[in-house]
């Protein structure tokens, strides 16, 4: 099967990336022949399946569709997988693939108005997380109605055996996050405000973070030195010994759609501590229990669950460790590819339902305007579809 994979960006980190960086090294081993088209990375690829189209915010939706038009010919007799479905309102016409299928991965703000601009644009939509289902399920009602929209399982690479860890009581306990170190979406100038309740509860912690960031230097001045440790980027086997020191996961992120993270911190028998923002990872925490969820975001109640969970007898903590880790058992590559395959050959067999062939782009102001300027200060201008 020929395969068009579309998305954004490659070489940033994200969970969506690790997603692509799978596909890139297994598609052709389950017998697809696969491309990949990045919309905001330079054309400097040295793998010949790989390309970029250089986008910035200087591109104006008109500038881009000249751009795409140069690279539509890869999508022929393909199925093309756009991954979050960016820019498919302006650039569908220009990928003239057997089939259109969305690969939801995130959750942000906006996100019902983005899919609502998808009806008829697609013929299919795998989402991560059952939160995501529910959403594309009610903007695309005619894909649901015909069991288009279906869940797939984020891989992750989980340790063979969980850690054995010292008793909660008369020790440290020690609170991870993860991500990038910045204001949009994860909202780290919330961590300082955690940090205090933890202090103010008369808690005894750790605080460990796990990326970088445009705002970690700030994060450094703000949060208490003897009690927060800056890990930095890592990744393979120092990853994995980091996590394997957390008790807790938290979250301080306005939104998310399953954190690929927090399934890994799951793995090694770490416990959450989130807020309830409507995610697939708050949905996974409230499996184990409304202790491990807290109202967003309201830290003392965070504070206060913890210290519940801290009074708890060890045998009922090591429990939720091991039903955390039992909550990611599908969470396998073999399983994300299984589902993956049998969806994709599902929907080349049904009879096609997204637009084929679609009028004329009508003239719109809003497509000779620098993409960045209309995302601020005119963002339906960058979902107008051609009807």
């Amino acid at each position: 099967m020929r395969l068009s994979h579309f998305f954004t960006y490659c070489r940033s980190l994200g969970g969506v990336q690790s997603i692509l960086k799978r596909h890139r090294t297994s598609d052709a081993k389950r017998g697809h022949e696969s491309n990949f088209l990045f919309a905001f990375e330079p054309n400097d690829f040295e793998e010949p399946e790989i390309s970029g189209l250089g986008f910035d915010g200087s591109h104006s939706i008109r500038s881009m569709r000249s751009a795409f038009k140069h690279y539509s010919d890869q999508f022929a007799d393909s199925l093309a997988v756009c991954h979050n479905m960016w820019g498919l309102q302006f650039l569908a016409d220009l990928l003239p693939a057997k089939r259109r299928v969305g690969l939801l991965h995130s959750d942000w703000t906006g996100l019902q108005r983005h899919l609502e601009t998808q009806s008829g644009l697609l013929d299919g939509v795998l989402c991560v997380s059952d939160a995501l289902v529910d959403i594309a399920s009610s903007c695309l009602p005619d894909l649901a109605n015909e069991n288009r929209i279906e869940l797939i399982p984020y891989p992750i690479d989980a340790t063979e055996l969980m850690p054995e860890r010292l008793p909660l009581a008369k020790r440290t306990v020690v609170i991870g996050w993860i991500g990038r170190m910045q204001s949009e979406q994860k909202r780290v100038e919330r961590l300082p405000e955690l940090a205090k309740e933890f202090e103010t509860a008369g808690i005894d912690f750790r605080l460990e973070l796990l990326g970088d960031g445009p705002r970690q230097n700030w994060l450094k001045q703000h949060l208490p030195q003897e009690r927060t440790v800056f890990h930095g980027h890592k990744s393979g086997e120092e990853y994995q010994t980091v996590l394997r020191d957390w008790d807790f996961i938290t979250s301080v992120s306005d939104y998310e759609g399953l954190p690929i993270s927090m399934l890994e911190a799951f793995s090694t028998g770490v416990l959450p501590l989130c807020p309830s923002i409507g995610s697939g990872g708050d949905a996974y925490a409230n499996k184990l229990g409304d202790e491990f969820v807290w109202e967003a975001f309201d830290f003392a109640q965070a504070a206060a669950k913890l210290k519940f969970l801290l009074a708890k007898p060890e045998s009922v903590i090591g429990q939720a460790r091991a039903n955390a880790r039992a909550l990611t058992e599908r969470h396998t590559e073999a399983e994300y590819f299984r589902v993956f395959d049998a969806f994709l050959q599902r929907i080349a067999k049904e009879k096609r339902v997204s637009i084929e062939h679609q009028i004329k782009r009508p003239f719109y102001f809003s497509d000779w305007l620098p993409f960045g300027l209309i995302t601020r200060l005119w963002p339906s201008g960058c979902t107008r579809r051609h009807d």
